[in-house]
This record gives structure tokens, C-alpha cells and sequence, in this order.
């Protein structure tokens, strides 16, 4: 009883900073989600069989390999530590993390808008075209919203991923939550309760993208 006391009692004394790094902890997930659909949405249209050019294929394969091949700590300790030695600038922590992040989940993204794009119907581009459909009227009105019900689940699956991968930021200093709880516990020597509340903290919000994917699928079905 008097351990569970004292779990509680930790996690209450410090729950601002452990809100503050949650908070931070979203931001660097929200933003890093936007990048990751943006690329991943474009860079899958580029790439996919009907409108791929040689040379954009062979620059988008080169990417993917890349964003897929090194892991994303790696990644981020290239963009913090190494970039800034080849260009005459240097990011913060958490533009470095972001940079790094997005580039990496964007690959994923990329392979799979590439593959449900791949997987219309070559028939359903021959009636936008015979129809006079612009190409970017036709991915707009026809083939994305056709693909669109099928890359559901595997981009919740790769967000959820990316929000995982964001407590990789501690190790160059940004203040999330994961790192925030290993301050305190170097200061109150409690790892039991301030790691279990941060693990609490994950599966939430797992939960959450979870219940929104279900409901987004049940609708479209």
C-alpha cells in the first residue's frame, strides 16, 4: 500500500511537467503526421504505374530505400548531428526531430498510396480520360476516393508507429514526454510509477487513433 501511495504521489507532484511533455509529445506527432500524408500522398502519385516517369521513379526508389533501409534513431542523429556539417546551418532538437521523422514515416506512407493506387483498375483511368478528365481531376474524383477505403487501416497502423517513434527525440534533448519522465526519475528514483504512467499515456492515445480508424471504416462501409 505505501508503494502504491507513493506511485501516486510522484506522478501527482510532477504531472505539469509530465502534461507539458505529452503536450509536446502530440505537437511533434501532429506535425509529423502532416508530413508524412503529404509526402506520402505525393510521392505515391508520382510513383505509382500509370503516371511514374523513369528518372522520378528511380529518385522516389532511391528515397524509400533510404527512409526505409536506415532506422529512424539513425535518422534523427544524421539530421541533429551530421546535416549541419554539410549545409551552412544548423536545426533544434525538435526541427531535427520532426525533419528526421517525417522523412522517414513518409517513405512508408509513399509505398502505401503507391500500392492502393496501383490497385484500381486500369479501366477506371481509360473512362476519366475517354470522359476528358484531367489527370488531376481524375486522381481527385475517381481514383483516390477509390483507394482511399482500402489504405485505412495501414496508414492508422504507420501513425500509430510514428507516435512511437517520437519518444526517439529524447536522445537528442527534446522535452517529451519520454523524456521528461527519465529526468524524474533521475531525480526521484521511481521508475515503476512515472514509466507506468507514460506507458498509460501511449496506449490512450493508441486507443484513440484505433476507435477513430473503426469509426472511419464503419462509415465508409
Amino acid at each position: 500500500m505505501n508503494t502504491l501511495t507513493q506511485m501516486f504521489a510522484v506522478v501527482q507532484t510532477y504531472a505539469p511537467l509530465l502534461m507539458s511533455g505529452a503536450c509536446m509529445t502530440i505537437f511533434v506527432w501532429i506535425i509529423t503526421c502532416i508530413i508524412s500524408i503529404f509526402f506520402g500522398v505525393l510521392f505515391g502519385i508520382l510513383s505509382c504505374k500509370k503516371l511514374q516517369h523513369p528518372f522520378m521513379r528511380w529518385l522516389l526508389n532511391c528515397y524509400i530505400v533510404c527512409a526505409k533501409g536506415i532506422p529512424a534513431y539513425v535518422q534523427i542523429l544524421i539530421v541533429y548531428f551530421v546535416l549541419p556539417q554539410i549545409v551552412p546551418f544548423s536545426f533544434s532538437p525538435l526541427v531535427a526531430g520532426i525533419i528526421a521523422l517525417g522523412f522517414c514515416s513518409a517513405g512508408y506512407m509513399t509505398e502505401i498510396i503507391r500500392s492502393a493506387i496501383n490497385t484500381v483498375q486500369s479501366g477506371q483511368w481509360d473512362a476519366c480520360f475517354v470522359l476528358g478528365y484531367t489527370t488531376p481531376l481524375a486522381l481527385r474524383r475517381i481514383i483516390l476516393p477509390q483507394m482511399f477505403a482500402s489504405t485505412i487501416s495501414p496508414i492508422s497502423g504507420e501513425l500509430e508507429q510514428l507516435l512511437k517513434s517520437s519518444s526517439l527525440l529524447s536522445t537528442i534533448g527534446v522535452l517529451e514526454i519520454t523524456r521528461v519522465a527519465q529526468n524524474i526519475v533521475a531525480r526521484e528514483l521511481n521508475a515503476l510509477s512515472v514509466y507506468l504512467s507514460i506507458a498509460i499515456f501511449y496506449i490512450a492515445i493508441s486507443l484513440i487513433i484505433s476507435l477513430i480508424t473503426k469509426k472511419i471504416e464503419r462509415s465508409l462501409s
